[in-house]
Order: C-alpha cells, then structure tokens, then sequence
C-alpha cells in the first residue's frame, strides 16, 4: 500500500515541475535610449529626471536622474526594460510602442521603442516638441538689514513670448535659513507657497520673499523655492535665495592714486585698488563713476564706469583709468573715483582722488633708497615706528616695534643714503637688561652723545650712550614706570605707562615723555655727562599739581605728540584721544630751582569754544620762528594751524583737509614735521600710504597769502613711480641740512629716502613758461 502512494506524489511532483518550467519567461535586454538633454538650447540642470513614460497611459517605464553617472556626464540614458513572451507583463515595453520622454515634468521628446538590446541617440528638448518658451528663475542675494523686511526678488525671464498666459507657482523650502509665519524669534525669512501670472506676450516677472533683518552677527544663510509651471517649460526646478548678514561686512578702502602722463605716443593708467578689510564667503561688489575736478574726460584721460567685483576670497580689486598725453608742461591735474551701490561691505570712504603729474613739472622731492627689512643684511627692521638722525648727520637710528630691537644705520651726508652699522636687541649679551618691548620713538641729544628710545609695552626709557665716531650704541640704563623706591615723593616714574613719544630739550638738560596709558607728560632731567635720567614729576590727566601754579590738567586722553616752543616757554600736546591740545607753560629760567618743570595752562578741544578739526590729534610741531603750531588730525584727514600768542598761548586759524582736488593724500595722517629752514611742511598719511609736501608761506609772499599758510606742493603715494616701500608712514624726519627726508613706513618694514629739490628753483614764478 505504501509504494503506490509513493509513486502518486512522485508523479505530481514531477507535474508540477513541468507547469513550473512551462511558465518561466526568459527576460529580454534592455532598450536603451541616450544623448543630450537640453531647456531651450541651454544644458539641462544636473539633478533633474528624465523619464521615459507609455504616450497613451503615462506608465513609468525608465528613468534617470542627470549627473548620476561619471561616465555620461552630462548626458542622459534610459534603460527600458524589453518583454517578448506573451502575455505582456506591466512594465516591460515591446518594440514599436509609443513613448514620451520628459525632462522633469516637461515634454521633451516623442518616439518608438526599438529592438530589445540595442541602443538609439535621441537628443532631446521641449523646443523640439512645442511644449511653449523656457521659462527660468534666477538665484538671488540680499542683505537682510538691521530691522524691518527687505525683498529678496528673484527674476523670472522667459526666453520668449507666449500667447497665453503663463502661470509660475512656488514654495519655500529652508536651507540654513530657517522660514516661519512671520519675523519673530530666530526666523530668517517668511515663508511662501503662491503663484503669479505672467500675461501673454509678457517675458519677465519677479518672486518676492520678505527677508527679516536683524542686528544679531551671523553667516550668510540660504533657502530655496520649488517651482512649477503651466504653460512654459522651466529651465530649472529651484531657485536659492542667499541672505548676507550686513552686521559684519567688510569695510572698503579707496585709496588716492598718482600717475605720471605718458610722453606723447605712449600710454600710461591710473590704478585704483579698492581694498576690503577683511576677506568674505560672499561676493563683494559696488558701482563706480570718474568724475572730473580740474582734468579734462578726453583731453587728460578716458572717462569709464562700471561695476566692480571682489570675488569669494579676494580682498581688492583694480579699476584702471586711461591718462592721456597733453602737450606741454602741466600743472597737477585731478578726477575723482566715485563708489556707490555697496553689496556685502560698507564704505569706510566713497571716493578717491586720481592725479595726474607731467614729469614735465618740478617735484618737490625726487626718491633716492629704499632700506627694506631682510635685504642687505637688514634683519631687525620689521613695523619700525621712528628715526632720529644724529645732531652730525652721521648716523641714523630707528626702533622696529615687532623684533623689540634698534638698527644702526651711517648716513652718506653726500647722496641722504644709509647703510648698516648694527642691529641691536635684548638677546644680546650687553644689552639683555635693556628694556626695549614695543619701542615706539627715538631721539639722540643734542649733544650727541646719547640716545634714548621710549619702550611703550615696558613703560620704560632706555638710555644709551653713543660713539660719535662709529655710530655703535652701549646700554646704559633703564628709567621705568614703578621702579624707582615708593617712598619718592612721586608716584614712581608717574607718566611713562605706555609711553610712545619723546622731546629732548636743546640744551639737552631734559628729556620729556608722553605715557598713553597713564595720560601724563613726565618730566626727567638729564645728566650731560652719564646720559642718566632722573624722575622731576609727572602732569596727569585730570589731576592738580599743587606744586605749580597751573590747574587741573584737562583733556589729555592719550598724548601722542609733543612740541617745544622756540624759546623754550611752552611744552605742547597732542591728545589722539582727548581730541585736544595741551599747552603747559615751561619754566625756562636756568637758575630757577624749577627750571624744567610744567605748569598746565589751558587745553584746546574739538567742539569746545570755538574749536575744530581736533577729532584724533596725533602728531604736533611749532615753528622754529615762534609763531605756528600745525597738528596732524588723523581722524580728520587734515592739519589745523595755530597761530601762537606772546604768551604762548594759541589761536585757531585755518585747516587743510584731504577732500579738494588740490589736496589728494592726508589720509589719516600721523607723522608732522616742519623742515628745519621752515619753508616746507612733511604730512604722512597712514590710511592712503602718502606723503604730503606742503609750501609754507613766508612773511611777504607774491601770493598775498598769510604767513604760516600751506599750499601743497607734491604728493606722494605709495606703488606710484619708483616709490614702492612706503606703505602705513607713520614718522617723517627732514635733515639738518634741509637735503632729505627720511619717511618710517611701518606696514612695508622701510625706510624711504627723498632729496629735496632746490627750492629756489621750485618757486621760480617763471618756472615752466
């Protein structure tokens, strides 16, 4: 019984594995269709789809997504999957079918399945089956402001007319951008989900999405927009909108340019090189004209305008003017670089000058050397601050603020040149107890045979003393801010924290020292024969000196600047800060007891009786004829003139700013000093990197003008001509023997050397007719 059961469920398994075989289907290669995909004769965007769809049923056959494969780049591929065994299977397609293909949801393409296992070019586009014009939204930026909305808008252009309407829809989709109802809490952007309707015969429309503005600092942060369409094709599907926080932009910077003219038949630009502050993750840019002042567009130079672009990265860019030949020899001649329209910075400045200069001309100075850091065995001169010459003309000694250190140079009397002597810091052996951290001035006593240098991160002075016949330097001593014993009946050293400025008087009995941390002029005297210093006192800021009949010194933030009278009566100051001048009356008497000593007078600050021009008064100087005092104005871009008094005191009468055409340069001007023959006046302008030269007018010039007036009579810039160091000036230092002029350029670790031309020959009326 059991074999025949047996054999019964052999025999149906058997059957049911001939049914089994009789059903399996032997799946057929692919059809493949490929090649390019293009929105109305532009690349289609990588990431979009392209579909291969049944034409009657819409059934999904094949897709793929562009971008998807190395190997194609750019091109498509749709593998269909073949069926050739009745009965059809959904899915499969069999030669001969009718199929669309779609780029996205766009009809790009219409044709036939072929044979299974072969492989058909089709380039496909909407254009070429009449699905209506290209229709493309463009990415936008924006900044978001500090308060309020602002729009992004994005641009929508069609690449043609329709003759129906077209109606675009999108919505909103957060990136880094965060969207939300409205602009409360940390939203970024309100969110939208809408449609607009582009008429017929229309091409161009916008999407408008409000932004909320904030003043919190943050990066730049981005969202999208999902778009459809009815009635175009849309060349992309997304749009991103870029929001640039405007909390923390960066700062443009326009500097003056001078150019020589070109000879005729030759060419020469002028180069202005906008310059950011700082290097941003988006794209910086803003619209620029050439205005003319007194050059002539055409005649003295080719008029442009434009935008101009500071890429991911870059912190300046060039705009360049052509200059013209003029026949002749001509006077300086100027236009004006106008900025507008700033997108991700601000401008510290909107303007600049473009100068023109013949060779033709007279200059003022003519360039002669560069000393640069690490050339000709140079190495200690990196950010130098300030040079002082040697009352012989010999020598030369300049402090390098970054390497703590002072080099030596010897000064060929013949040609203004320097060469090096020494290069001295405290990592040498006679000189590890000099204290030089952060030395911000020099000067070497009249008598010649010492040099100080004031150390502003010591609180210090160190004291040298000088071989008049090598230049070489031996340490001294120090004098520093808290050493000396407290039961001195002064503060110990009051005034030298932070001290950054140095006056020896000419006779060389005293030595005084403008501290900016502590706001005070100390007072030392000087022993002529060791060079030593001793502590006399100190006048404070906001403090009454009870020992002399002066008052509570007032207004004296930060003293930078320092200058004696002629006759030795008055000690004047420049307070960088305190947006002010001091005046301190001097006992000059040299058998008084006192003799030395200060008294504070009065103070001269901005926007106090009338007084102005003084908003960060860095640098000062008085005329050796007793009758001037000029500051340098740094946050003013300009010099103020004051007439001085009998009694010293002072009498503001006239102020040269940086904006006229016949003043390019003063640019955050820092080092003043007037020629020791009186007829010229040194500005340096750190921010524009320039020197200017200004003409002093003397009692009963031809020009009717007042004495003690300035006329500028060259600027100098930086990357102009042959002067190629002089970047960040901060110190200008004329000789003796009124031949060079000697300029601290702090960003370039320079010195610049210019000869003063005969000046005779330079005021000659007759000059150039």
């Amino acid at each position: 019984m059991t074999r025949p059961a047996a054999m019964k469920c052999i025999v149906i398994a058997l059957v049911a594995t001939w049914i089994g075989i009789a059903d399996a289907r032997i799946e057929a290669p692919d059809h493949v269709i490929y090649g390019t995909a293009t929105v109305f004769g532009d690349p289609a965007a990588s990431g979009q789809v392209i579909q291969a769809r049944r034409r009657a049923s819409g059934e999904l056959l094949a897709q793929y997504r562009l971008g998807a494969s190395e190997r194609l780049g750019d091109q498509y591929a749709v593998r269909i999957p073949m069926d050739t065994v009745d009965p059809r299977v959904d899915g499969l397609a069999r030669p001969g079918d009718l199929i669309n293909i779609y780029i996205s949801d766009d009809l790009a393409g219409k044709t036939v399945v072929g044979k299974a296992g072969h492989a058909v070019r089709l380039d496909i586009d909407p254009q070429n089956v009449g699905e209506g014009p290209s229709l493309e939204v463009r990415d936008t930026e924006v900044f978001e402001g500090n308060s309020g909305t602002v729009q992004a808008t994005f641009e929508a252009t069609m690449n043609t007319t329709s003759d129906s309407d077209v109606v675009l829809s999108w919505n909103t989709v957060d990136g880094s951008a965060i969207g939300g109802g409205g602009c409360t809490g940390d939203t970024d952007y309100v969110e939208s989900n809408s449609s607009l309707t582009i008429p017929a015969g229309s091409m161009l429309a916008e999407i408008s999405i409000s932004v909320c503005g904030d003043t919190v600092v943050e990066g730049t942060e981005t969202f999208d927009i999902e778009l459809s369409a009815d009635g175009a094709v849309l060349a992309r599907t997304t749009a991103q909108g870029t929001i640039i926080g405007d909390d923390d932009v960066p700062a443009l910077r326009l500097a003056d340019v001078v150019v020589s003219e070109p000879g005729a038949g030759g060419s020469s630009q002028a180069v202005f090189r906008p310059t950011l502050s700082k290097n941003s993750d988006s794209e910086a840019r803003f619209s620029y004209t050439i205005e003319p002042l007194n050059a002539d567009p055409g005649v003295d130079y080719v008029s442009t305008s434009g935008t101009a672009i500071i890429p991911v990265g870059e912190i300046e860019t060039e705009i360049p003017v052509e200059i013209l030949h003029v026949p002749g020899a001509n006077e300086p001649r100027s236009f004006r670089l106008v900025a507008s329209e700033p997108f991700n910075l601000s401008f510290d400045t909107d303007n600049a000058l473009g100068v023109i200069r013949d060779p033709a001309y007279e200059p003022a100075v003519e360039h002669e050397q560069d000393i640069v850091n690490n050339e000709d065995s140079v190495t200690n001169l990196s950010g130098p601050t300030a040079l002082a010459l040697s009352p012989d003309g010999e020598h030369a000694y300049v402090t390098s603020e970054s390497l703590d250190a002072i080099v030596a140079f010897r000064r060929n009397a013949a040609d203004g040149h320097l060469s090096l002597i020494a290069q001295y810091d405290a990592t040498q052996t006679d000189f590890s107890t000099a204290l030089l951290d952060g030395p911000m001035d020099v000067r070497v006593s009249p008598d010649g045979d010492h040099v100080y240098v004031a150390s502003k991160n010591d609180d210090a002075l160190a004291v040298f003393a000088r071989s008049s016949a090598s230049g070489a330097l031996t340490f001294v001593e120090n004098q520093q801010h808290g050493a000396l014993s407290a039961s001195d009946a002064e503060d110990p050293n009051a005034g030298l924290t932070g001290v950054r400025k140095l006056l020896i008087t000419p006779d060389g009995e005293f030595v005084y020292a403008a501290g900016t941390g502590a706001n005070a002029v100390a007072v030392f005297e000087r022993d002529a024969a060791t060079g030593g210093l001793v502590f006399a006192e100190a006048e404070i800021n906001g403090n009454d000196d009870p020992d002399d009949a002066g008052g509570e010194v007032e207004g004296m933030g930060q003293p930078a600047g320092l200058a004696l009278s002629d006759d030795g009566a008055q000690l004047y100051v420049a307070s960088r800060f305190g947006d002010s001048v001091q005046v301190f009356d001097r006992n000059a008497t040299e058998s008084d007891p006192d003799h030395g000593r200060l008294s504070f007078a009065t103070a001269y600050i901005d926007g106090l009786n009338g007084i102005d021009g003084l908003n960060g008064a860095f640098d000062i100087a008085a005329s050796d004829d007793g009758a001037h005092v000029y500051v340098s104005v740094e946050n003013e871009d300009g010099v103020v003139l004051f007439d001085r008094q009998a009694d010293g005191s002072l009498a503001q009468r006239n102020m040269w700013r940086h904006d006229t055409t016949e003043r390019p340069g003063l640019r955050g001007p820092q080092g003043l000093a007037v020629a020791p023959d009186g007829l010229e006046v040194f500005v340096t302008g750190l921010a524009d990197h320039s020197l200017s030269i200004f003409e002093r007018m003397q009692p009963g010039n031809e020009d009717g003008l007042p004495a003690g007036d300035l006329r500028v009579r060259q600027t100098v810039f930086d990357d102009a001509g042959a002067v190629v160091n002089m970047a960040g000036p901060t110190a200008v230092v004329p000789s003796d023997d009124d031949e060079y002029v000697y300029v601290v350029a702090n960003e370039d670790d320079a010195i610049v050397v210019f000869r003063r031309i005969s000046l005779d020959v330079i005021f000659d009326d007759d000059f150039g007719d």
